[in-house]
C-alpha cells in the first residue's frame, strides 16, 4: 500500500499532543494547527516544570489529562459510531517522559505487574536514568521522506533494550525499601482506577507514535541545560556563554535532583513502561544533528533498540535544525513527513486485538 495514499479515504485520527518543557502557547499551537489542518482531533498537554520535576504532581496532572482525553475520545466514538485511530506526538524529553508515565500508570491495573528493575552501577555500564548500550545506529539518510529501519525478527522483550541486564528481584521495586516499595496511591483510589481503566481504550487504538527531539540519557549535563533553557525560555545553544553562573547553579540542583530516590524510581518506571507497555505500533523519530540539547546518537541508539524488538521504526534526521524547531525551520518538509506517517498508520497498520 502506498505511503502517500489519499488521506481523504482514511479515518480521521485523534492526536495526543505532548509538549516540551516550558513550551509556550504561541509555539505549541503550531503543532495543533498542523494536525487540525490534516483533519485530526487534537488533545494537547503542556508539561510544566513543576509537574515534570515532581512525580506526584506529574501523576495528578497526567491523570487529569487522561480523564479529559478519554472523555473526549469516548464522546467522539459515540458521535461517529466507530473508534477512530489514535496517534501520539511527544516533544523532547518532557513529552517522552509524560507518555511513559501515562503508560506506567495504566500498568498499575495489571494484577501481576512486574516491578521496575535494579539500576546498573557505573561499573556495570549504568550512568543515567535513560541509559542505552547498543552499537551506534547508522546515520539517517537525506531527503524529504520517511526512512524505515530494517526490521529484524522480533526478539524476546527484555530489559536488555535499555542496557540493563540484571535479573528481576521479586517483590522489590529497585532495592533499598522505603518509597520504592510503596503501593501507588492510585491503586487505593477507585476514581483514579476508573480513569486508568477507561484510558486503555485510547491506548488500544493507538496506531502511531511521533517522537520529536527525544529521548536522551538522563544525565546532569543534558538535564541542567534543559531546565535552564525552559526556565529562561531561551534556546539551549549558547546558554553556557550567556548564563554561566545560572548554569552552574542548575547543574548543582540537577545533580541532587537525579539522586532523589523518588526521581530515580520514576525514571526506572518510565523506561520500564517504554519497554513493556508501549503500543506495538509504528514510531517516527524526527531529530537533528545540530540539536544543542539532545545528542542525536542517543536517539539513534534508542531507535535501534526499538527496531531490534520488532517495533516498526521510521526516522528523519536534519543537519541544521535547533532543538524542537524542525517545524519552524522546515515547515513543508515537516508537514509532509507527519502527513505521510499518519496515512501509513491509518491505512496499512493493524493493531493486535489484545495487547494490554
Amino acid at each position: 500500500m502506498s505511503l502517500h495514499r489519499g488521506f481523504a479515504e482514511a479515518p480521521r485520527p485523534v492526536v495526543l499532543l505532548l509538549g516540551w518543557l516550558g513550551s509556550r502557547e504561541q509555539h505549541f499551537s503550531k503543532y495543533a494547527r498542523l494536525y487540525q489542518d490534516l483533519g485530526a482531533q487534537v488533545i494537547a498537554h503542556q508539561p510544566s516544570i513543576l509537574e515534570t520535576a515532581f512525580p506526584d504532581m506529574a501523576d495528578r496532572a497526567l491523570l487529569r489529562f487522561m480523564r479529559d482525553a478519554t472523555y473526549r475520545y469516548s464522546s467522539l466514538c459515540t458521535m461517529l459510531g466507530d473508534t477512530p485511530p489514535v496517534l501520539v506526538h511527544s516533544m523532547s524529553n518532557a513529552g517522552f517522559i509524560a507518555y511513559g508515565t501515562m503508560l506506567h500508570l495504566v500498568s498499575l491495573l495489571r494484577a501481576q505487574a512486574r516491578p521496575p528493575p535494579q539500576p546498573l552501577t557505573p561499573a556495570e555500564g549504568g550512568g543515567g536514568g535513560l541509559e542505552f548500550d547498543p552499537a551506534a545506529w547508522r546515520a539517517a539518510g537525506g531527503g524529504a521522506r520517511l526512512t524505515a529501519s530494517r526490521q529484524p525478527e522480533p526478539a524476546a522483550r527484555s530489559f536488555g533494550l535499555w542496557g540493563d541486564r540484571r535479573p528481576w528481584r521479586a517483590g522489590n521495586g529497585g532495592g533499598g525499601g522505603g518509597r520504592e516499595d510503596r503501593v501507588h496511591p492510585f491503586v487505593r483510589d477507585p476514581p483514579s482506577l476508573a480513569v486508568l481503566s477507561a484510558f486503555r481504550q485510547v491506548l488500544k487504538n493507538t496506531q502511531g507514535i511521533v517522537i520529536d527531539s527525544a529521548p536522551s540519557q538522563a544525565n546532569v549535563h543534558i538535564w541542567s541545560r534543559g531546565l535552564l533553557s525552559a526556565a529562561l525560555a531561551e534556546p539551549a545553544a549558547g546558554i553556557e556563554e550567556s548564563h554561566p553562573l545560572l548554569l552552574r547553579l542548575s547543574r548543582r540542583l540537577t545533580e541532587r535532583y537525579l539522586a532523589v530516590p523518588a526521581v530515580a524510581q520514576r525514571l526506572r518506571e518510565v523506561r520500564h513502561a517504554w519497554q513493556y507497555a508501549v503500543p506495538p505500533c509504528p514510531q517516527l523519530y524526527l531529530y537533528s544533528k545540530a540539536d544543542a540539547l539532545i545528542p542525536y546518537h542517543h536517539i539513534e541508539r534508542f531507535m535501534e533498540q526499538q527496531a531490534a524488538h520488532g517495533i516498526p521504526v521510521h526516522h528523519h534526521c536534519w543537519a541544521d535544525t535547533p532543538h524542537c524547531e524542525h517545524l519552524r525551520k522546515h515547515p513543508e518538509q515537516y508537514r509532509s513527513l507527519v502527513r505521510s506517517f499518519m496515512e501509513h498508520c491509518c491505512h496499512s497498520h493493524t493493531m493486535p486485538e489484545v495487547w494490554i
